[in-house]
């Protein structure tokens, strides 16, 4: 099992078994724990960062930003992709795990809105046609940088002219050396993590979450590469694990 396919069947797994949780990793958002108020605050969330992230837009690369078509890759159960729907004609999720699409498609119905769902590979050969808006947020952090940046490639390859990009990456995790080495060898031994998973009195199927740093030199390339010479960074922090939101428009 290559970490491509390892990678993928843990997602997988966490859209059957905590969803919610593995997009926003919270106790309160735990299957079986999660409330009516909970999940109000889980989609209030997605909310909140495309308001923060639309204000960030216009302040540094677009006054006017009110994007047609937008995607969002690592939609998930459509945390930001249900926002986004209602404020863009067409809007694309682009998802790993059918689990996570399945959810999705729940969670639109009840928002009233739409969007077409597509499972995602590394190469977006289902993602069709360009976008104004490209977006993905606390994703990239879980895939390993081999894939990222050829997903990375992809998605602004299908940006518009004078299209506005706006991609996480994370740059610096919080493991320790013990910690790095045992994610080596769940990617390289698909025998260790059930292992592991027994060791701590869970089920031996427990999905492991990824987590990966990106060379930040590789990632700004991608961008000049694309056509967008200009980038607007924010710093984040989660619980030690350090990144950039980049905000970049497309040469028009």
């Amino acid at each position: 099992m290559n970490a491509s396919t390892s990678s993928s069947s843990d997602w997988e797994r966490f859209g059957e078994l905590d969803p919610y949780w593995a997009v926003l990793t919270d106790e309160k958002f735990r299957a079986g724990k999660i409330s009516p108020d909970s999940r109000r605050e889980f989609f209030q969330s997605g909310e909140a960062h495309l308001e923060w992230v639309t204000e960030m837009v216009r302040v540094t690369v677009d006054p006017d930003f009110a994007p047609a078509r937008a995607v969002d890759v690592g939609c998930g159960v459509g945390r930001v992709l249900v926002p986004l729907a209602r404020r863009c004609r067409d809007t694309v999720g682009v998802d790993v795990a059918s689990s996570m699409l399945r959810e999705a498609k729940k969670n639109l119905a009840d928002a009233g809105v739409s969007a077409e769902l597509v499972p995602g590979d590394d190469d977006l050969t289902r993602v069709t046609g360009t976008f104004d808006f490209v977006h993905s947020y606390i994703v990239f952090q879980h895939v390993p940088p081999s894939r990222g940046e050829k997903i990375c490639a992809a998605l602004l390859a299908k940006l518009r002219p004078a299209g506005v990009a706006a991609l996480h990456f994370s740059y610096r995790t919080p493991l320790t050396p013990r910690q790095r080495a045992l994610r080596w060898g769940r990617l390289k031994t698909r025998l260790l993590g059930p292992i592991l998973n027994l060791l701590k009195r869970r089920p031996a199927a427990t999905p492991y979450m990824e987590l990966y740093e990106y060379d930040l030199v590789s990632v700004f390339e991608m961008f000049r590469a694309a056509g967008c010479p200009d980038l607007h960074l924010r710093f984040t922090d989660h619980g030690g694990l350090l990144g950039v939101f980049i905000v970049a428009r497309r040469n028009g």
